[in-house]
């Protein structure tokens, strides 16, 4: 029994590459205004970090690596006046969403999730309505990031 509660605050307490999982993390900024229509996904062209490789930049999609609980962040701001809705998807299938209109000024709004993920599983940001995103090189205000934060040992359906 003391060995079993040994185990098990090991495990709490190690890191998660000690324990045999891959560390996976990933950040991505929007560094240049874009105009979407909608259902179009938004593409974070700079890569603040991207551990175990999951985001792509090209796409804007976070292929999960291996099965685990993951958390999810989005910022955005609105270009001047303009519409901001966000939607983060998992699979195809709508979880969060943000939504930020402000006349003669800028709306900033942000969201974050944690889910359960199997691996390959896709999770990206797509507009819902149409979208007018502010960034610039130097003025990074929208960011999509994700996170392993816990080790899933078993089987669960797929969802989406």
């Amino acid at each position: 029994m003391a060995f079993k509660l040994v185990a098990a605050l090991l495990a709490f307490a190690l890191p998660a590459c000690v324990l045999g999982v891959q560390e996976i993390a990933f950040s991505a900024g929007l560094a240049h205004h874009e105009y979407l229509q909608a259902s179009q996904k938004v593409v974070y062209d700079t890569i603040f970090v991207n551990v175990g490789g999951g985001y792509d930049s090209t796409t804007g999609v976070f292929t999960c690596p291996t099965p685990s609980l993951y958390m999810f962040q989005f910022h955005a701001l609105s270009h001047s006046s303009s519409n901001m809705w966000l939607e983060l998807h998992h699979n195809y299938a709508y979880v969060s969403s943000i939504w930020g209109h402000i006349d003669q000024d800028y709306a900033a709004a942000s969201n974050s999730v944690i889910l359960r993920l199997a691996k390959n599983d896709q999770v990206y940001i797509q507009t819902a309505d149409q979208t007018d995103l502010y960034g610039a090189t130097s003025e990074v205000y929208g960011t999509f990031s994700g996170y392993l934060i816990a080790a899933v040992n078993e089987d669960f359906p797929v969802v989406g």
